[in-house]
C-alpha cells in the first residue's frame, strides 16, 4: 500500500474510531442479531455469527437445489500496516474495506469479517461467473480506497493501493455436501491467487487443483529422497563432478572410488541422474536444485577433500 505524508499532528478528538452507542446490527441484512453475532469493529457478522447463518443459508440452498458460491477475501500485506503505523491505523482499512463489501452485496447475501484481515461472503442463488463478477468489483473498490489514517506518532497519512486476493467457488449442493466442502474449495482458490502474485481473483478449477497437488507431491518426493541421499558421504561429490558434464562411471570411479556405482543407481532411481551411452549426467530437475545449493555442496567437498 503506498502513503503519502501529510506532516502535521492530527486532532485526535477527529479521529475516526469505532462507535461503541452505534447500534448493533449484521452488516449483511441489517437485522439486529446481537453483539455475541456482530463483529464490534466493522459491523459485519462475526465468526460466531458466521458459524450460526451460514450453514443455515447452505441447507436451505441444499433443500431447494440452488446454485450458492462463496467468496473469501484475504487482504495482501496487511500486517505491514499494522507494523508501521499502528494497529489502530490497521483498523481504519478494515472498516474502510468492509464499507466495499456492504457496498457490493445485496439484503440477502452473508458478508463476515472472518478474522483478521480475512472476510467471507456467502451468495446464495449465484453462479460462479455471477460470483466472480461480483468479487472483481469488490477488488476494483478496495484498490480504489483512500484511508485517512493517524500513525502512532500522530501524524495524519493516506494509505492508497491496497490490494487483496480472493479465491471463489460455487456449487448446487448436493444431499452429502456440507458447508466446510465449499469453504475448502474457495480457499483453494485462494492460495492459487497467492501463488500467482496476488491481487487478483481466482475461481477454483477442480482440475487445476489436482494438478498442482500432484506437482506438490512431486516436489515432496524428490526433497525426501535428496535427503536420504545427503546421508551418503559420496554425494555431493558425484553433484560437483557431474555438474561439470557428463562422465562415465568408470572415471568417476577412478575419483571416487567404487562405491560411487551404488550412489549413481541411488540418483537414478530418484530423478536426479540420467544415463546414455554409459554416461551419467544431470537432469535438468537436479540442475535446479544445483543452482541454489552448488555452492555449499562446493564447499563442503573443499572441506572433506582427501580425508
Amino acid at each position: 500500500m503506498t502513503t503519502a505524508r501529510m506532516g502535521l499532528p492530527v486532532d485526535h478528538g477527529s479521529l475516526r474510531l469505532h462507535d461503541e452507542s452505534a447500534p448493533t446490527r449484521c452488516g449483511a441484512c441489517a437485522q439486529p442479531v446481537g453483539a455475541w453475532a456482530t463483529d464490534r469493529l466493522t459491523g459485519l457478522l462475526g465468526r460466531w455469527g458466521w458459524d450460526d447463518q451460514a450453514p443455515a443459508m447452505y441447507r436451505r440452498a441444499q433443500r431447494r437445489w440452488e446454485q450458492v458460491a462463496l467468496l473469501m477475501l484475504d487482504l495482501d500485506r496487511f500486517k505491514k500496516i499494522n507494523d508501521e503505523y499502528g494497529h489502530p491505523a490497521g483498523d481504519v482499512v478494515l472498516s474502510d474495506v468492509a464499507d466495499v463489501l456492504k457496498t457490493h452485496t445485496r439484503s440477502s447475501d452473508l458478508v463476515c469479517r472472518y478474522g483478521g484481515d480475512e472476510f467471507l461472503v456467502l451468495l446464495p442463488r449465484t453462479t460462479a461467473g455471477e460470483a466472480t463478477v461480483v468479487a472483481e468489483r469488490m477488488l476494483r473498490g478496495i484498490r480504489a480506497l483512500q484511508t485517512e489514517i493517524t500513525t502512532n506518532d500522530g501524524y495524519g497519512m493516506t494509505l492508497y493501493g491496497q490490494t487483496a486476493s480472493i479465491g471463489v467457488a460455487s456449487h448446487v449442493p448436493s444431499g452429502d455436501d456440507t458447508l466446510i466442502d465449499l469453504v475448502r474449495d474457495t480457499d483453494a482458490a485462494l492460495q492459487r491467487a497467492k501463488r500467482k502474485g496476488r491481487s487478483r481473483v481466482q475461481v477454483h478449477d477442480p482440475s487445476a487443483a489436482a494438478a498442482e497437488r500432484n506437482t506438490d507431491a512431486s516436489a515432496l518426493h524428490h526433497l525426501l529422497a535428496l535427503q536420504d541421499l545427503m546421508s551418503s558421504d559420496q554425494l555431493p561429490h558425484v553433484l560437483v563432478a557431474l555438474a561439470d558434464g557428463a562422465k562415465a562411471s568408470e572415471e568417476l570411479a577412478t575419483t571416487l572410488g567404487p562405491k560411487v556405482h551404488h550412489t549413481l543407481e541411488r540418483l537414478q532411481d530418484n530423478g536426479f541422474v540420467n544415463r546414455r551411452a554409459g554416461r551419467y549426467e544431470l537432469t535438468a530437475a537436479a540442475r535446479e536444485w544445483i543452482t541454489d545449493v552448488l555452492p555449499a555442496v562446493a564447499a563442503w567437498t573443499n572441506r572433506h577433500h582427501g580425508q
